[in-house]
């Protein structure tokens, strides 16, 4: 009965080995629960880390695509400045030395009225300018003269002429087309208009242009400062003025019908800019 009593108390759990092996089995069963329950959530912890670093790689990766993209695309349409060729129209050269000394003016404008299909001469076009009194002593210690926008100061067959300016020249041009009735062509003034883009508008149009400057491109030299008849007015000379034709441009020179030195004389762009600047950025044209 022992025995029966012993297996009894086994069997319910009373605190026997059935009791025991029973409790180990369910704490064992829950131990591999919970080792599955980790598994599974080390598991899916490792999936969700894998598929957040590839959502990441796939970002990166479509950015760098999209940025490769547009600069692919922007290397397709970028294109290198194409460097425009020289120009040089091809005018008729008149020179000044001899006849005209100091008529620079009257025979630039002649070339660019022959070349635009005019049929006149130097001596024409210099009686269309009007004259005036060259700078003289006042009796003051000073000096007075006309105004060299208006008329041109002493005689330009004269080494002792001066020098006129843009607004006389575009008058008596005028005046020439005026009395020839040609209609079909204007004198425009382009003053201020910097160099290249004169050379733009114009030379690259077949259209050559007066440009006023200095002789050989020398450095602009302040001369004398004289009172403009009757206005009072003091006006400061610049030595020494010139006026010839721009007739053409290459990457380091500008081109010029130089009536005092010859046809498409090569001038540096630093020093004929200088001169240009210095008489106030001058220049007319003849257009069709």
């Amino acid at each position: 009965m022992k025995n029966a009593a012993a297996r009894n108390r086994h069997r319910v759990g009373e605190g026997g080995f059935s009791a025991r092996f029973a409790q180990a089995r369910g704490v064992g069963m829950v131990r591999k629960r919970k080792g599955a329950r980790r598994k599974k959530q080390k598991l899916g912890r490792t999936v969700f880390l894998c598929l957040t670093l590839c959502g990441l790689w796939g970002v990166l990766g479509f950015s760098l695509w999209r940025e490769l993209g547009k600069t692919g695309r922007a290397m397709e349409q970028y294109t290198a400045p194409v460097q425009e060729e020289s120009v040089l129209l091809d005018v008729p050269f008149i020179d000044q030395r001899g006849r005209f000394p100091t008529g620079c003016e009257g025979v630039t404008a002649t070339m660019a009225l022959q070349y635009a299909g005019v049929d006149v001469t130097p001596e024409e076009v210099l009686e269309a300018i009007p004259r005036g009194a060259a700078p003289h002593p006042d009796g003051a210690g000073g000096y007075i003269g006309c105004d060299p926008r208006e008329a041109f100061p002493g005689n330009p067959y004269s080494e002792e002429g001066w020098g006129c300016y843009a607004p006389v020249v575009e008058k008596a041009a005028e005046d020439i087309l005026r009395e020839r009735d040609v209609s079909s062509l204007s004198i425009i003034n382009l003053t201020d208009t910097p160099l290249p883009e004169l050379c733009q508008r114009c030379l690259r149009q077949g259209v050559p242009v007066l440009v006023w400057a200095t002789i050989d491109m020398e450095t602009p030299v302040p001369g004398i400062v004289f009172t403009i008849e009757g206005t009072g007015e003091e006006f400061q000379w610049i030595y020494p003025l010139h006026c010839l034709l721009l007739v053409g441009e290459d990457e380091s020179s500008y081109y010029f019908n130089d009536p005092m030195a010859g046809k498409a004389v090569a001038y540096g762009k630093r020093e004929t800019e200088q001169a240009y600047e210095a008489l106030g950025r001058q220049a007319l044209a003849i257009y069709s």
